[in-house]
């Protein structure tokens, strides 16, 4: 009976650690499942974290490839900027010595001008007075050094055009007598004139100086300078006549 017992009982322990071995190995069968489920959903969420984390690099590397390209264009465009720069001023340094140069030429042009006009016949200041009164008397004034340029140029092409020619002019003249008459006078450019009345009986010549036209009286020659005006009008067939031109009048 004794052995009986303990058969059942050691049969009864086999059956009971047996059973529990069984439910550990389904426990740890069940855990391991699903541990491999967490590992194999993991690895596919790692899978597509890489993926997002490659497009992020290559996004970003593709920008920092981008803004390197910029930043060499912008240093480029700042070396050629540097270069333009320093350029251009070289060329400012150049341009202030040519208008610095340009400025003393035209003083000197204007200088010599208005020592000119009064040397001119009372007709030819009053034409070109337009552009005369516009050269400037001191620094101060508001035309630029191309308009005083252009005014200088104006002046010098209208007295070229007169230097060379004939001309008589009808002008109010003032006599030795204090009394004033009206002539008609012959200019031969700027150099001399011959003025007589339309009666014949007044005459005289005259000649620039510094100061302006000097006047003197040659009655005596009257006919000549009278036949003179009338040929040159065309009112006389032309014919040699001589008029006195004394170089040494200043």
């Amino acid at each position: 009976m004794s052995r009986i017992l303990i058969t059942l009982t050691f049969v009864l322990f086999t059956q009971i650690c047996f059973s529990n071995e069984i439910d550990i190995t389904k426990e740890l069968i069940s855990k391991w499942v699903e541990t491999k489920k967490l590992i194999s959903l993991e690895s596919e969420e790692w899978k597509i974290e890489q993926e997002v984390l490659k497009d992020r690099i290559d996004l970003i590397s593709s920008e920092r490839n981008s803004l390197r390209e910029k930043i060499n264009e912008t240093e480029s465009l700042i070396n050629q900027s540097d270069t333009k720069r320093t350029d251009l001023g070289k060329d400012n340094e150049s341009l202030k010595k040519a208008s610095i140069l340009l400025s003393e030429k035209i003083n000197i042009l204007e200088n010599k001008l208005l020592i000119l006009l009064p040397t001119l016949p009372q007709h030819i200041q009053e034409k070109i007075k337009p552009l005369s009164q516009r050269i400037p008397l001191n620094k101060k004034n508001e035309l630029t050094l191309s308009e005083r340029y252009q005014n200088v140029v104006g002046i010098v092409n209208e007295l070229n055009k007169g230097a060379s020619e004939i001309s008589v002019i009808s002008e109010v003249r003032s006599l030795l007598n204090g009394e004033s008459a009206e002539v008609q006078t012959l200019y031969l450019g700027y150099a001399h004139a011959f003025y007589c009345t339309t009666k014949g009986d007044i005459a005289g010549i005259g000649y620039p100086s510094r100061d302006g036209w000097v006047w003197k009286p040659k009655n005596e020659i009257a006919q000549e300078i009278a036949d003179s005006i009338a040929i040159f009008k065309n009112e006389m067939v032309a014919e040699y006549i001589t008029l006195p031109i004394n170089m040494d009048e200043e």
